[in-house]
Order: structure tokens, then sequence, then C-alpha cells
């Protein structure tokens, strides 16, 4: 089971899903066929760092990985790690032996809206053209260098709006109304080269194997660290 600690309930229509298709990638690449995965993230709402590494603490039984999500800017992202992510690491390992590797941090730069713009032809299609982004309609930012757009909510609503205009009686509700459609279409090879994806999913990648090692045990032979 995994669970998720999400910055706002939009977030919470994306990255379910995208963190479900990542672990399932990475399951396929190791053959750990031997593995259940439940399709279900588990949200939670606790929002500081203190609340965070408690919920975790009292569900680590039972949620085997724990992602926190936190938007960061460029110069920001190493600050936020330290700040949020690390000291919920540092909390929930002092206060119940939950290792590090367990809680992972999802940092896209910006805003989450950045690995939306990953993948045009996602967006197209989640808003009914079947064959991916049209000729027709300008896009104006480039998807592989979408963490440098300074405003990827805003470019993100420009591209609905634009896609929206274009089809007969039909008004655009805003793009958070897509985010679920976009999360199933988007290309994990178009999120791949965003450089925050490729450290979310190495994060993953490292808590996931943590969990196939064998436990570490005392001169006693208890169990140590969870």
């Amino acid at each position: 089971m995994v669970g998720l600690f999400c910055e706002g309930p939009t977030d919470g229509r994306f990255l379910p899903t995208i963190i479900h298709r990542t672990l399932l990638a990475i399951l396929v690449e190791q053959s750990a066929f031997d593995v259940e995965l439940q399709e279900q993230i588990i949200p939670y709402a606790e929002k500081s760092n203190e609340e965070r590494a408690q919920a975790i603490c009292r569900e680590r039984a039972s949620v085997d990985l724990f992602v926190v999500h936190a938007d960061a800017s460029r110069l920001q992202s190493e600050r936020v790690q330290d700040t949020i992510v690390g000291q919920i690491q540092a909390t929930a390992s002092a206060a119940c032996g939950v290792r590090p590797e367990r809680i992972i941090p999802l940092l896209p730069i910006r805003e989450m809206e950045a690995w939306v713009l990953a993948d045009p032809d996602a967006i197209a299609r989640a808003l009914g053209y079947d064959a991916g982004w049209p000729e027709r309609v300008e896009r104006g930012w480039q998807p592989e260098r979408a963490e440098a757009e300074p405003d990827p909510k805003r470019t993100l609503d420009a591209a609905i709006r634009s896609l929206a205009g274009g089809r007969r009686g039909r008004r655009s509700p805003g793009a958070e109304a897509y985010f679920d459609r976009i999360a199933d279409e988007v290309g994990l090879s178009c999120l791949g080269r965003l450089a925050s994806y490729q450290r979310f999913r190495t994060d993953l990648q490292r808590g996931f194997t943590s969990l196939r090692r064998p436990p570490s045990l005392d001169p006693h032979g208890r169990r140590v660290g969870g």
C-alpha cells in the first residue's frame, strides 16, 4: 500500500494515478510479479511535518510507502527537501523507527501542472482529440522544458481554453476537471524528460527495493527499524 500527502485537493486528482503507474512500471522492470500492488493510493489530510510523521507512525504496519508532495522552485528544491521531507523522515525515524527510504519526496519544479504539460497529446486526448494535439492549435511551450515555464498553471489553463475553443458547442470548465483523465493518458516517457520526475522515480524505486531487503537485526535477533 502507498500513502500520499498532497499540497492541495487538485493535486490529488492527478498524482495518485501517476504514482501507481510509476510503481507498476518499476515492478515490471524488476520482475516483481510476487508483489500485489493495490491500485488505491491512500490520501492523508495532515499538513504539518509533526502531524504527518505521527500519521506515518500510526499507519506504518499497513502502509508500505509514504509519498510527500511539495511544489518548489528549482532554487528552493533542496531546501524544501530538507525542511519538509527531511524533517518528516527524521521525526518518524526517531519516533517509531520508520526507515527514511519509505518516505518519498515528490517535488515538481514550480507546480504540479508542469508535469501535466510534459505530454500535450495527453491533454488533447483528455479533451476528446483522439489523434492528440491538433496541428491547427498553437502550442505555447516546449514539453521537454515544461519545468522551465514561469507559470505552469497559467500555461495549462491557456492550453485548455485553446483546445476547448476549437470544439463546437463546448466550453472548458477548467484544467482541474481533466486531471484524472490526463493522468491516465500521460506518457511516463514524457514525464521521464523532467528532472523532478526522474528524481521521484529513483526515490520510489529505492523505497520499493528497501522493502524487499532482509530486515536488519540487533545482536539479540530482534528486528531493527520499520
